[in-house]
């Protein structure tokens, strides 16, 4: 009877860290969510709704953000990029401020796809793109599928060889076990402190307003929709063709990166004939975040 006693008692205290948590989550999520600036506008594509925001004038940019992020990972870089050059920032479907029907395809290759629509839409015929980890796989798919709407690339820490594994198979084939794994695991904030802060390669750059607000659009990512986009990877067979991509390429990757090492950017440089490797010395996996002076130099240059 101690033994079962025991065990109870242990089940009512995680049951309690559990529900503690996630309430702390929750209201930290609604803080932060409300100090989102949205100083953009939205767009009907296809049967998404995307948030996008501009800045600037010249020849286009389009900046396409990483998993789990938004546009406003890329405000910074944006700002120093658009003095002389239009920026467009989009969060793609299910992300950021933008929603998701569900009902799209949310593979690389579909979201290069619904980025040529919006290129229609925008009446952009060609343009630069900054992809940033799962955006630079969708750079990638664009080059690809769509070279003569891709003037040039820039890849920011951005590995096609990667699967979208973060939960074990049997929790993501199941749409409950994957609620549950998403709402009182994944999106909660103390994980999402501690996957943040892998971004790093010094800590010292991190900044716990930026964080907020980044956990505050995690958070706001429906469950419904993460289902979908776990069984939406492509990136394994797209990664054999990567030896057939014809474009101008900056491959910039932060020298201390945990998430995609280096080794990867490296492979990366070697399989795409026409580009050039940059490491960011001390940065992370996203070194626009720690150094957007420095990234955006050499952005810049090689645009130039």
């Amino acid at each position: 009877m101690r033994v079962v006693k025991a065990l109870f008692l242990i089940l009512l205290i995680v049951i309690a860290l559990v529900v503690v948590n996630s309430i702390f989550s929750v209201t930290m999520a609604r803080i932060y969510f409300n100090r989102i600036e949205r100083d953009g506008r939205y767009l009907k594509v296809d049967k998404e709704e995307l948030f996008l925001k501009i800045l600037g004038e010249g020849k286009p940019i389009l900046m396409i953000h990483g998993f789990p992020g938004s546009h406003v990972d890329f405000q910074e870089l944006a700002e120093l990029l658009s003095s002389n050059r239009r920026i467009y920032m989009i969060d793609l479907p299910g992300f950021g401020l933008s929603t998701a029907s569900n009902k799209g395809d949310y593979s690389e290759k579909g979201y290069a796809d619904l980025a040529v629509d919006l290129m229609d839409l925008l009446n952009i015929e060609k343009t630069d793109v900054i992809g940033h980890s799962l955006g630079g796989e969708v750079g990638l798919n664009l080059a690809y599928y769509y070279p003569e709407r891709v003037e040039s690339l820039v890849l920011i820490d951005a590995s096609p060889y990667g699967e979208r594994d973060f939960l074990p198979d049997f929790v993501s084939n199941s749409k409950i076990l994957t609620w549950i794994a998403m709402r009182f695991f994944y999106q909660t904030y103390p994980i999402q402190r501690h996957i943040y802060l892998k971004r790093f390669g010094d800590r010292s750059n991190f900044k716990s307003e930026e964080f907020g607000k980044y956990f505050a659009l995690v958070d706001h990512m429906p469950v419904s929709f993460l289902y979908e986009f776990m069984r939406g990877n492509d990136g394994g067979p797209f990664s054999q063709s990567l030896g057939e991509i014809d474009c101008s390429t900056l491959i910039l990757w932060g020298e201390q990166d945990k998430i995609s090492p280096l080794s990867y950017g490296e492979k990366l440089s070697k399989e795409l004939s026409d580009s050039i490797l940059t490491v960011i010395e001390g940065a992370g996996h996203a070194p626009f975040v720690e150094y957007p002076k420095r990234v955006a130099e050499e952005i810049t240059a090689f645009l130039e």
